[in-house]
């Protein structure tokens, strides 16, 4: 029984990682809603760390695909109790830029666009920090777990894994 019980908490150790951006520390960037066969992404996040301690997260998505819609935006994220966390809302100005089918956005209407972007998602996200966990699955992706204002979001369950660019991966066209 204590075997058991002391290999159960070695193995937890093993597979939880206190440092959930551990791979994005040696330049791999998470892949959501990944297509392992055409290695293609919903969305690409990548990550900056600065010398100060700050983590800039850099998020590439595509929003529709019928008219395709693809963002760029910025935010800062920290790690608390091994999870990504930001405190703070989306902000207009953290829109890097918006393609619609290929067409750059700018002045103006990248503003006007931004607006109401950030408008929408942070009605839908809500008030409150926002975190991500990251659960380990056996096929080499992960489970993304998330929880806004610590009230958990099922309705933001996605799958992700940890790439490496050079490898190929890109957004989905």
């Amino acid at each position: 029984m204590i075997l058991t019980t002391t290999l159960a908490a070695l193995a937890t150790l093993v597979l939880t990682d206190p440092d959930p951006l551990a791979p994005g520390r040696k330049g791999e960037v998470q892949c959501h809603e990944p297509d392992v066969e055409l290695k293609t992404c919903e969305s690409i996040g990548s990550y900056r760390f600065e010398p100060d301690g700050r983590i800039v997260s850099k998020a590439e998505l595509v929003i529709n695909d019928g008219v395709r819609i693809s963002v760029i935006a910025e935010s800062e994220v920290y790690v608390r109790n091994g999870a990504e966390c930001s405190s703070d809302p989306l902000a207009p100005d953290q829109v890097l830029s918006i393609e619609i089918d290929g067409q750059a956005l700018s002045g103006e209407e990248l503003g006007t666009v931004s607006e109401e972007l950030v408008t929408a998602l942070n009605e839908a996200l809500g008030d409150g920090e926002f975190c991500s966990t990251y659960h380990p699955k056996p096929d080499g992706s992960m489970v993304v777990l998330s929880t806004v204002a610590g009230q958990p979001r099922p309705d933001l369950t996605s799958t992700a894994r940890w790439v490496s660019r050079e490898d190929g991966w890109r957004l989905r066209p």
